[in-house]
């Protein structure tokens, strides 16, 4: 009853400012907020919905990518991609404070709306913070802060508006691999986890699940009667986050696991010697690898499917990891060793070729557990025939 007090008001005071002096002193714009490299889950930006009400006074955020760590089953819930997101209204103020102080840029586009259109958004907004219409089920490509705005407008807007509609004509994880140069373990998980689906082109529409690219297509969109989609641009804050540079890179520990790997084979084929908890180690790991991805494919809701990282992180490695300590000198151990050979080998070769792109840094652990297989298969060839 409060909620609903709450918005009979605050819908008066908006109708109160067109009747006293026309739509001029209302102004709705879509704040676009730059990445933050600290959280994976800001790296690609953020956007949100600005409302003001210059003769009251007021100034509003309206925040589509809220979650809430006590809500129940959050973590089963994020790991099962199935996670409810909510929309929120702050003081806008206090949120530009908060990004400017993070060193993230923030860029205001003032929307081009006529006095029925404002009142379209302004009940829609008001509509969707209430608590049975706040949450809704997120999906970091198709359902974000970024693509919930692209759709307010297209329900406001109607047919009257016009998206800019040439892409860049890059993949979806071509455009998070942009964001994420500066977070090579998040890219690197990403590209682990996320399977087949993310390597199709992204359409204009699709593009705009980055803020950036929300950003520059409507900057370049327009209504029907040739107007710009965006009346004026104001560049709030125009700074970018301090990159710090890390040398505990994936690239340079998977390089040592090779180097290692390499150590490691040689001695074994020259000095006939066993490593074998190394290679427990290493397959184990791989296998519990495997059995994620196959979790994420089958029972979430995660861009997991058709996933080509399953061809290293077999789950049956989990088995043969065991085998390597319980059973190494038998058949199954060797013709596992000669099949896994093949595949890794025929792996690499067509690396560049598959239709799914595989983060390069994996190169280094394949071409390790190639080396330690095939260095097993040759130890195990030699015993047999002493």
């Amino acid at each position: 009853m409060e909620n609903k007090f709450y918005v009979l008001i605050f819908s008066f005071m908006f109708f109160f400012s067109f009747t006293i002096k026309g739509d001029d002193n209302i102004e709705f714009s879509i704040i676009t907020i730059g990445p933050y490299e600290d959280e994976l889950y800001s790296a690609f930006g953020h956007s949100g919905i600005r409302y003001r009400d210059k003769l009251n006074n007021i100034d509003l955020f309206y925040n589509y990518g809220i979650f809430d760590f006590d809500q129940p089953n959050f973590y089963l819930n994020f790991l099962n991609g199935r996670l409810l997101y909510m929309v929120g209204k702050y003081n806008y103020q206090t949120v530009e404070n908060f990004y400017i102080n993070q060193k993230r840029y923030v860029k205001e586009q003032v929307l081009n709306l006529n006095n029925s259109e404002k009142i379209i958004l302004f009940n829609y907004l008001e509509q969707n913070i209430r608590p049975e219409n706040r949450t809704y089920l997120y999906n970091y490509v198709y359902n974000n802060c970024a693509t919930k705005i692209r759709d307010i407008l297209i329900t406001v807007y109607g047919e009257r508006i016009t998206f800019k509609k040439k892409s860049d004509n890059k993949t979806i994880r071509a455009l998070m691999d942009k964001y994420l140069k500066n977070n090579k373990w998040g890219d690197l998980g990403i590209d682990i986890c996320l399977g087949l689906e993310i390597d199709k082109k992204a359409s204009y529409s699709e593009e705009m699940f980055l803020p950036e690219y929300l950003f520059n297509n409507l900057e370049d969109s327009f209504l029907d009667d040739n107007v710009n989609l965006i009346s004026k641009t104001n560049i709030i804050n125009s700074n970018s986050p301090v990159i710090n540079k890390n040398i505990f890179q994936p690239k340079y520990i998977f390089l040592l696991f090779l180097i290692i790997c390499v150590f490691l084979s040689f001695r074994q084929i020259k000095y006939s010697l066993l490593y074998i908890y190394f290679d427990f180690t290493v397959f184990f790991i791989s296998g519990v690898i495997g059995v994620l991805l196959i979790y994420l494919w089958f029972f979430t809701d995660h861009l997991s499917s058709f996933n080509y990282n399953l061809i290293w992180a077999f789950p049956f490695n989990l088995i043969f990891s065991f085998l390597l300590i319980f059973n190494f000198k038998s058949n199954l151990t060797r013709w596992y060793t000669i099949i896994n050979s093949a595949v890794l080998f025929s792996l690499l070769i067509l690396w560049n070729f598959l239709p799914q792109n595989l983060n390069d840094i994996l190169m280094f652990f394949v071409l390790g557990m190639l080396l330690r297989v095939f260095s097993n298969y040759i130890y195990l060839i030699r015993s047999s025939s002493r």
